[in-house]
């Protein structure tokens, strides 16, 4: 297996790592601001909004369902992610990139289009250089262990 094959894997770990940061920021955030809505509701919006952010697809199953009879919602709080989570931008800018760059080494797909999304929702920093590879899984592990979804690597 040479490196490369090796990598991108490593990186989607990332990703994922990132995608579940933000859904606890998220609906942290939504449980605050949002204080009339239940537990459920929040955490439904949440992961539809981390869904749309990440080029979900949400046709099939309950959150389909949920996401088809609350569309409004998710997009109001969708377009407040960049103002209200601003400690977020950047991983989120680094893992969707990193994302994008993983879907074509894999199999040839673009899927610049979540980029274009992201910036218009004024989520994405367009002005951020891309990562390198190290740096990216640096920066989710830093705040993986301070999150405590990862634990600290104890030396050895």
């Amino acid at each position: 297996m040479d490196s490369e094959s090796k990598l991108i894997p490593i990186l989607r770990e990332g990703v994922e790592i990132v995608k579940v940061i933000f859904f606890k920021d998220l609906r942290d955030h939504l449980r605050v601001s949002q204080a009339g809505w239940d537990h459920d509701f929040s955490s439904k919006v949440t992961a539809a909004v981390v869904g749309d952010v990440f080029g979900g697809d949400h046709q099939e199953g309950a959150l389909a369902d949920f996401v088809a009879a609350h569309r409004q919602v998710v997009d109001e709080v969708r377009a407040k992610v960049g103002c209200e989570l601003p400690a977020l931008r950047i991983l989120l800018t680094d893992a969707l990139r990193t994302m994008v760059l993983c879907d074509y080494q894999e199999d040839g797909r673009d899927t610049s289009l979540v980029l274009e999304r992201a910036r218009e929702w004024g989520i994405l920093l367009s002005e951020r250089e891309l990562p390198l590879p190290n740096s990216f899984i640096d920066l989710v592990r830093r705040l993986g262990t301070a999150k405590g979804i990862l634990q600290a690597v104890q030396p050895i």
